[in-house]
């Protein structure tokens, strides 16, 4: 069933109470529960601990084959430390080595292909939301365009926040590229995720208020973060800065899937809004041709 269907069918819901009995209250009600129905939480762990251990590989990867610092300082702005520290526990890699030119060719596509683990977990979850097919291994390549373009995209804020280094104008600048930044990627991503079914603006939506949360969060991690990672690595250690990684992963991981449950909650409301994101077919008020069809089953 379309969306534009699933609207048709949210208007004819019984009323029982505020949350059934008004727009607005149906609105919050399809929001709660499509945060229940997804396991927000379950799925954000596992979301988070496939960025840490796919899509984090990957960024090592390409500095490595490229230039290093630009990943240590999205990292050490957002965490507050040098991520050097971390190696010169095992040693420096020298990168005029053999085994250092061997994992520029060989390394970074095994960490590709591997790290792919993140896309398919994070198609599964827009397949759930948005009741849309799986994706076939014959469009695996969605997979590596998703890894790499999240990947890149934290290489790229970092990038983005030197322009703070301006006068007058460089913080507003360094918030407007990070909000260009996530929106871009996080439009991109369900798009390719969902087999481009989900389209026009429910799609741009989405991915604007999944911009807007991370941009937020981005900029709170900047303020309590550092604070944090000390206390963490004082008591435990190198796994400590694991433990406080992870689980700041996990609270933006919170922030991408509930932005997809949220949109889809608005674009299902019988009001202007809903209407406005659903768009128009043929003088028709519901659009079905930029909306997923509902299979009657849910994708896990």
């Amino acid at each position: 069933m379309a969306l534009a269907r699933e609207a048709l069918a949210a208007r004819t819901e019984t009323a029982n109470g505020w949350l059934q009995g008004t727009p607005p209250g149906r609105t919050v009600r399809r929001i709660i529960d499509g945060l229940v129905g997804i396991e927000l939480f379950d799925r954000s762990m596992t979301l988070a601990a496939k960025i840490f251990t796919s899509v984090l590989p990957v960024m090592i990867a390409v500095s490595t084959v490229s230039e290093w610092n630009v990943t240590a300082r999205s990292l050490e702005d957002q965490f507050g430390f040098d991520p050097s520290v971390l190696s010169s526990a095992v040693g420096t890699v020298d990168p005029t080595t053999p085994t250092f030119a061997a994992f520029g060719v060989f390394g970074l596509l095994m960490v590709a292909v591997s790290g792919t683990s993140f896309a398919r977990a994070l198609a599964r979850i827009y397949a759930k939301i948005w009741n849309v097919p799986s994706i076939s291994l014959r469009d695996a390549w969605r997979w590596l365009v998703v890894l790499f373009a999240v990947a890149l995209s934290a290489s790229a804020i970092a990038a983005a926040n030197e322009l703070t280094n301006l006068r007058y104008f460089g913080l507003t600048l360094a918030l407007v590229a990070e909000l260009a930044i996530w929106w871009a990627v996080w439009t991109l991503c369900p798009y390719l995720l969902t087999m481009g079914t989900l389209k026009g603006r429910v799609l741009w939506a989405s991915g604007a208020l999944t911009s807007a949360g991370l941009t937020t969060i981005h900029a709170g991690g900047r303020l309590v973060l550092p604070r944090i990672t000390e206390t963490a690595q004082h008591q435990f250690g190198a796994i400590g800065l694991v433990f406080t990684a992870i689980s700041w992963l996990f609270v933006m991981s919170v922030v991408i899937v509930a932005a997809a449950v949220i949109t889809k909650a608005v674009a299902l409301d019988e009001t202007y809004i809903g209407r406005y994101l659903r768009g128009p077919v043929n003088g028709s008020e519901q659009s079905t041709e930029s909306l997923p069809e509902n299979d009657g089953a849910h994708h896990e």
